[in-house]
């Protein structure tokens, strides 16, 4: 049986904000969440001509594109797996009918 994840509440300061979250993810990933999107935020708020909503909607748009290109690169990635892999087991098997003969 498959035990749910036991959910915590953490507290994160994003962009000079306060937020409250529930997450049945690990401690250390949540802060890594967290850290990460502030440190985005703050990067893109460096320009100094951006309010923060506005560096926040840039950020979001950033972030998507980061996880769109991973996506991507995932998807290729497991497509070139299963062309080797499948090329691997017709080699194998050319040398297996190989042997036979």
């Amino acid at each position: 049986m498959i035990q749910p994840k036991r959910e915590r509440t953490y507290a994160l300061r994003i962009a000079g904000k306060d937020y409250t979250i529930t997450s049945g993810d690990a401690p250390e990933r949540v802060r890594r969440m967290g850290t990460y999107v502030d440190r985005k935020i703050a990067e893109t708020a460096s320009s100094g001509f951006l309010s923060r909503e506005a560096a926040t909607v840039i950020c979001a748009l950033s972030l998507a594109d980061e996880l769109i290109t991973a996506q991507d690169d995932n998807t290729r990635l497991r497509r070139e797996l299963l062309e080797a892999r499948q090329a691997l087991k017709q080699k194998q098997e050319t040398n297996h009918a190989d042997q036979s003969t």
